[in-house]
């Protein structure tokens, strides 16, 4: 049966929702790739050449996002879970796309903050008041 290609709509909704960085993404392919291993701060941070304490608050955001769980209390750490199987088919599809164009990925996690710049600073920007005069 042939492999179907990744969905743009789905991976560009998961990239917006639930990654801010490539180095949440690598944690989390790193997660998927190795579902059966629980995954601590350090042990991210060994594998994946990071600092332990960016690695800590990636596991928490990727958690709080539903993409990893916890693991139990006797095992610590983290494995990769995600809470829905929406989720987990998107997370599919991007661990695909990103190993076919890698640049394209990481084109749009970049590319996602300056459009969020921009709701910012409209939400700043000044408007003449009818009533001024």
């Amino acid at each position: 049966m042939p492999r179907q290609k990744a969905s743009q709509p789905e991976v560009t909704a998961l990239l917006s929702q639930h990654i801010s960085s490539v180095e949440e993404l690598e944690i989390l392919l790193l997660l998927r790739r190795r579902a059966d291993r629980c995954w601590d701060a350090a042990a991210v941070a060994e594998e994946l050449r990071t600092s332990e304490s960016s690695a800590a608050k990636r596991l928490g955001d990727l958690c709080a996002g539903g993409l990893v769980e916890e693991a139990e209390a006797s095992d610590r750490g983290f494995r990769y879970g995600p809470g829905s199987a929406w989720k987990r088919a998107a997370v599919d599809q991007l661990a695909e796309l990103y190993a076919e164009a890698p640049f394209r990925v990481i084109d749009m996690i970049f590319a996602k903050p300056i459009a969020n710049l921009r709701v910012y600073a409209d939400a700043f920007r000044y408007r003449k008041d009818d009533s001024d005069g």
